[in-house]
């Protein structure tokens, strides 16, 4: 019953959106009664989050292997997961939720999937820089979050479905260049400043 209800959860919200999803269309889609759905849940926000929380992939649980392109592809796989699990509306809802103060979607995505897979890049980043693998200059969250944030771009783009092969070119093109050392960016010449008339 259980996942009947979140399958009904993540259906309503495909198809009808955040605001418009009712617990009695929940209930109807899962084949069961409004009175069973609030038995367990307070809200449709609190049985959104559940939903979430149990189909989200936990960055927590990627072994590192002190391989840093492994590591990354790894992590980046979470988001990459996130996005598919949820039958893409996880980030559909996000990009709707933009300007939304609570954004009971967006805050569970971030919390459960964005900001623990960019805090395990930084580490990985840390670590690697230790041992003279990327450049200690580049172990920001910046750089740990460049990743996380071109998947998410890419999502309301292109759709919810990331292809492995460009979860490969964000690492092999735009991180490991970032972290590489011997890679460092030139930074431009700052301007002559201007005369005063």
């Amino acid at each position: 019953m259980r996942k009947a209800i979140f399958d009904a959860v993540f259906e309503q919200l495909r198809t009808v959106g955040y605001t418009n999803l009712t617990m009695d269309n929940v209930a109807a889609a899962a084949h069961t009664s409004k009175t069973v759905l609030y038995r367990r849940w307070a809200s449709k926000d609190d049985m959104i989050s559940d939903a979430l929380r149990e189909a989200l992939p936990a960055p927590a649980e990627v072994v590192i292997t002190g391989d840093v392109r492994a590591d990354l592809l790894a992590l980046l796989r979470c988001v990459q997961v996130a996005f598919t699990s949820t039958k893409g509306t996880a980030f559909q809802i996000v990009s709707a939720e933009a300007g939304c103060e609570r954004g009971v979607v967006r805050q569970t995505v971030i919390a459960h999937v964005v900001q623990p897979c960019i805090d395990r890049i930084l580490d990985v980043l840390r670590q690697a820089a230790e041992r003279g693998d990327v450049r200690p200059e580049a172990a920001t969250e910046l750089v740990a979050s460049s990743g996380p944030a071109l998947l998410a771009q890419y999502s309301l783009v292109y759709g919810p479905v990331l292809p492995d092969e460009f979860l490969s070119s964000v690492v092999d093109q735009i991180v490991l260049p970032l972290v590489t050392p011997g890679q460092a960016v030139e930074r431009p010449a700052a301007a002559p400043p201007v005369a005063a008339s």
